[in-house]
């Protein structure tokens, strides 16, 4: 006989997934998972399309551990032995647990939290998008839980695990290039997404941004129309920076197509500054003091090219022409004014929010690209 000991305290239920039975491990053998998932289904008549999500009792269960010493590794992780912590970090991890943070609230309810990932915060240039997006979710009654991934995928996912245990109305994340772990999260939890900054037709849910490729075209055309025939790219390109790898391949099959040469690079995997593109700017004339033309991966490296090419005594834009991305707000301060291609910043935060918002609602999946236009300064020779 099986020995089953029901908890009756509320958080204590919600958090295990209380449905039927909640239990310390019984004497001899657990049935496999998907046996008692269809045990479960029978003995409560449900029929529901929405995977059965995995409870802490799956968790114990897989672990070979109690419920009580699973619930500790989540809740108190110190007072649990590193070894048998990680045997149920392991387990979590393999059914795709999460746990419930609102352990006392309603089972399946989800709160007015929208959960946003960001690749970076430093000299982000996500700034506008997300007070646009926060102003509209605020006025439907909803606020944005923030995150910060740097560039690292996995603390992407971990980020994202985090939040979808606050059972959040919808979640944001900057760009279409995710941890592979991230699309099997939010099939199973089917909370609305929107993946901004950058679209594809692959997307989780909904997808609002521009086409990098197309930004990298428009910069290599814009120096090519100003009589540049020795095209650089200079700038940061981290290994989990897509849309700046983007922006390097659209330059270069720019400058193949319309001059039939190659495009000189100069990059590095390091986050973007004005100091990395000074060292990139002074590296790259040394070697190709030929080159007349630089597009940047973003204006901040930019600024820091256009200080080089001052320092080494060559005129902007007479000698070399210089053109960025992003349209940072002391692109038009500096002396010659910064060339650019500006992104539609407010325009896609307000769609994003509001492709969420028609989610939640239960409207359709949506993708929508906005153009990025070009704003032609002195750098490049004025309008």
């Amino acid at each position: 006989m099986q020995i089953f000991r029901a908890f009756t305290d509320t958080a204590r239920m919600a958090e295990t997934g209380f449905r039927t039975y909640n239990h310390a491990r019984p004497h001899g053998p657990w049935p496999p998972l998907a046996d008692e998932a269809r045990i479960l289904v029978k003995n409560t008549g449900r029929r529901s399309t929405r995977p059965l999500r995995t409870t802490l009792a799956d968790v114990a269960r897989a672990a070979g551990v109690s419920i009580n010493t699973a619930s500790r590794a989540f809740r108190s992780p110190k007072t649990v032995r590193p070894e048998l912590r990680l045997q149920i970090e392991e387990a979590a991890t393999a059914l795709h647990y999460l746990p419930n943070r609102l352990a006392g609230g309603l089972a399946g309810a989800h709160t007015g939290i929208v959960g946003v990932v960001v690749t970076s915060l430093f000299y982000s240039e996500f700034g506008e998008t997300l007070e646009t997006m926060q102003g509209e979710l605020e006025a439907a009654g909803l606020h944005v839980m923030l995150g910060n991934s740097r560039y690292d995928r996995n603390e992407e996912l971990r980020l994202v695990r985090a939040m979808l245990s606050w059972r959040p109305a919808g979640i944001g994340l900057v760009g279409v290039d995710h941890h592979p772990g991230i699309r099997e999260l939010l099939k199973r939890e089917q909370v609305p997404v929107v993946e901004f900054w950058d679209v594809c037709d692959d997307c989780f849910d909904c997808s609002v941004g521009m086409d990098h490729c197309r930004i990298g075209a428009i910069q290599a055309g814009h120096l090519i129309a100003r009589d540049c025939t020795r095209i650089a790219f200079v700038g940061s390109t981290r290994n989990e920076d897509h849309r700046a790898r983007k922006r390097l391949a659209g330059c270069m099959a720019t400058v193949r197509e319309q001059l039939g040469c190659e495009l000189t690079q100069c990059t590095l995997t390091e986050g973007g500054s004005p100091e990395l593109g000074a060292r990139l700017a002074r590296t790259l004339l040394e070697s190709h003091p030929e080159i007349d033309g630089i597009a940047c991966n973003s204006d901040v490296v930019a600024f820091g090219v256009l200080r080089t090419l001052r320092e080494m005594g060559l005129r902007v834009p007479n000698d070399v022409k210089v053109i960025g991305f992003g349209d940072r707000a002391a692109a038009t301060c500096m002396n010659p004014s910064l060339s650019t291609v500006i992104p539609p910043r407010s325009a896609i935060g307000e769609e994003a929010a509001r492709m969420l918002l028609r989610r939640i609602d239960g409207g359709k999946p949506a993708i929508r690209t906005f153009d990025a236009e070009l704003a032609a300064r002195g750098s490049t020779g004025g309008p």
